[in-house]
């Protein structure tokens, strides 16, 4: 690869961002930065990092030690992935509600194409070392990704884990490049995934006040019991993460939970318009 392709990929890679939370080896915060600029990754973000700095991180990160400079720290996850559109959480366990699971690859593919076709901000979600993310963490992504290992041993470190996931974004986003040079069609996708939208996404921190928004309009018509809500929060939570809204679509469905509210509580009133028709 020539120079100004090389140059192209870091620019789409810088679209991804790599999120570690509770980190607790500073060496692992050092070999993922290693792995990122091997790959041409460059944007890390800590989320309440055990201990940071620390002089294994410079150690570890031998030849990378300028992404450094770069590296985020936020306190919450909710935080750390506030404007992206596009969130997965890296999993290898099962859960309560199954999560749209996608492998590394196809992983990568969907993200790199809603970087390319769409400009979309992506965050993969790394967890602890010793019990990965929790369940509240997982409900924060959109889809859970996973590595395919060798079932007799399936054990990776999380620097272990960046490092292929990484290595599956750069050649997602080679595989875009080159198609994009050739004027060839894009990925193999469905119709409903190369579709161009008109409006822009709404970003995680917008869906943050979507959910509770949801759920206090289904408690008022008492069709959630908030003190024993059950899985439903969740599977609202899947049911919207997938399908990701773009800003008119969530414009839209608001003002449908503001007017039940509305009319729930007797407080709305037909405006002169609606009257006269």
């Amino acid at each position: 690869m020539d120079i100004i392709d090389n140059v192209v990929v870091s620019q789409h890679l810088s679209h991804v961002r790599i999120v570690m939370v509770n980190t607790t080896l500073p060496a692992n915060i050092g070999s993922a930065l290693r792995a990122m600029k091997t790959m041409g990754l460059s944007k890390l973000v800590l989320v309440a990092p055990k201990t940071y700095p620390h002089p294994d991180i410079n150690a570890l990160a031998a030849g990378a030690v300028d992404l450094i400079e770069q590296i985020e720290i936020v306190e919450t996850l909710e935080e750390a992935i506030k404007d992206c559109h596009l969130v997965f959480g890296t999993s290898a366990r099962s859960r309560t509600i199954p999560w749209p699971l996608l492998d590394a690859r196809p992983a990568a593919q969907k993200s790199m194409q809603a970087v390319m076709q769409h400009q979309q901000e992506v965050a993969i979600i790394f967890g602890r070392e010793d019990r990965g993310l929790t369940n509240e963490e997982l409900a924060l992504a959109n889809y859970h990704v996973t590595i395919p290992v060798n079932s007799d041993y399936g054990v990776l470190n999380v620097a272990q884990a960046i490092q292929v996931i990484c290595y599956e974004m750069r050649m997602a986003t080679l595989e875009y490049v080159d198609k994009e040079t050739d004027h060839q069609a894009v990925m193999h996708v469905t119709e409903q995934d190369d579709m161009h939208w008109d409006e822009p996404l709404v970003t995680h921190e917008q869906m943050e006040q979507f959910y509770p928004h949801i759920e206090k309009m289904l408690s008022e018509i008492e069709f959630l019991d908030p003190k024993n809500p059950r899985l439903l929060p969740l599977r609202l939570r899947r049911l919207f993460g997938r399908i990701q809204l773009d800003r008119m679509e969530y414009h839209l469905l608001r003002g449908i939970f503001s007017r039940v509210q509305a009319l729930n509580n007797g407080t709305w009133k037909k405006s002169e318009n609606e009257d006269r028709n």
